[in-house]
């Protein structure tokens, strides 16, 4: 049996990486809204944590000549590991000081991450200025917060979540700290946090129990707004690309222009329209309707292959089958174009631009796809519910439906 890979190094390496980058203040790639001007938006922030996940899983990937083919599993939850932490700093960061404020000396801080000067520091601007002046010459006082930070993400966030919903995924232990660290990290200090936290749990689940449901499926509006971007991405804009359009543009572009055509996307379907009639979102579905554009559109190339993949070998595209499609109707039904996919894709390009129900029906289906395989059995294993849940109540063919579902790993 072949060895597990220990994936903890190049995660700690990642977050060792951006805790340097937020220190320099890189132009570009801001890790924290330092004023409320609103010169940041929150989503910059999340797309520079996905800007260095990124560049740093294609460095550990080179370095140990690993494939995409062979090691996307490992990529994956490295990369995933890396956001999750970067895009939750302030929380866990907030909780690790209140931890190291038990502790009575400047070993046992620094062996956290934590220098004297940002525990003393009673402002939250003086501290955020104490990590950074400490990180940008120290690579061990980095490296050790990194490690603490994802010692509190695994115990705490990621493992909680996964065994109680029996998933299992490579490195979920904590095996990287000394015996003093876990106990001053994750028994000791954290001690004395659960104990007042059965008050707030009551709470979160209170809250839980009385959330309204939404006034209007979320669903309608994420289709548009794919719909949309098929059309956008047809027509190959330079400025605003939603593909890969030549061998000298970098995937983050396209990922910015994602983010950017998303945060579009709402603030036009928030103001009204010329009646003045104003769809009222919550801020929680606003998140949850722009998390789904952006997912799905950065998995689109993915989704398309797999949907078109899936009809092709399956009695909806068997000509031996009397439950065939026929291939002048896979655009209005399947939201396909046979013979087409992955073959010319200019000529799909203007079949989408000059189609508008079928840029619509292939939206759904892409959609479809992404709950059904990547949102909904990642908050199931996570315990965490969004509004209106991951149900796919648009396709009302069984058999579409059916071929759609997860498919069970040998």
């Amino acid at each position: 049996m072949e060895e597990q890979r220990d994936l903890h190094p190049p995660t700690l390496n990642a977050i060792t990486e951006a805790l340097l980058v937020r220190a320099q203040n890189v132009k570009g790639m801001p890790m924290r809204i330092v004023d409320d001007d609103g010169s940041i938006e929150p989503w910059e922030i999340t797309l520079t944590c996905g800007k260095i996940a990124q560049q740093s899983v294609e460095e550990w990937m080179k370095q140990e000549q690993l494939t995409l083919q062979e090691n996307e599993d490992e990529m994956q939850v490295v990369a995933g590991r890396v956001v999750a932490v970067l895009t939750r700093l302030d929380e866990l960061e907030e909780e690790l000081l209140k931890r190291c404020n038990n502790l009575s000396d400047e070993k046992s801080t620094f062996s956290l991450g934590v220098p004297l000067e940002e525990l003393n520091a009673s402002q939250i601007s003086d501290k955020a200025a104490a990590i950074d002046a400490a990180c940008l010459f120290d690579q061990q006082l980095r490296y050790n917060r990194a490690k603490s930070l994802l010692a509190m993400f695994l115990h705490e966030i990621e493992g909680p979540g996964l065994r109680r919903n029996n998933v299992v995924l490579p490195c979920m232990d904590v095996d990287f700290l000394s015996e003093e660290q876990f106990n001053a990290l994750l028994v000791t200090a954290s001690d004395a946090v659960d104990d007042s936290s059965g008050q707030n749990s009551v709470d979160i689940v209170e809250s839980v129990v009385e959330e309204k449901v939404p006034k209007q499926s979320l669903h309608p509006v994420t289709i548009d707004a794919i719909a949309e971007a098929f059309i956008l991405r047809a027509q190959n804009v330079t400025t605003s690309p939603l593909r890969l359009l030549d061998s000298n543009m970098e995937w983050f572009e396209v990922q910015y222009s994602i983010v950017k055509f998303a945060d579009r996307f709402l603030e036009k379907h928030t103001k009204g329209n010329k009646n003045g009639d104003v769809l009222t979102w919550t801020e929680e579905e606003l998140q949850t309707i722009g998390g789904r554009i952006v997912g799905v559109l950065t998995r689109l190339d993915d989704l398309e292959w797999e949907w078109n993949h899936r009809v092709c070998s399956s009695i909806l595209g068997n000509p031996d089958s009397p439950d065939m499609i026929p291939y002048d109707e896979w655009k209005s039904i399947l939201g396909l174009y046979h013979n087409v996919e992955q073959n010319c894709i200019k000529t799909l390009d203007m079949a989408l631009l000059e189609e508008e129900d079928f840029a619509r029906v292939r939206a759904e289906r892409m959609l479809a796809l992404f709950l059904l395989n990547i949102e909904g059995p990642g908050l199931k294993a996570s315990g965490r519910t969004v509004p209106g849940g991951s149900e796919v109540d648009f396709i009302r063919d069984e058999a579409q439906l059916a071929l759609m579902m997860p498919k069970l790993k040998e």
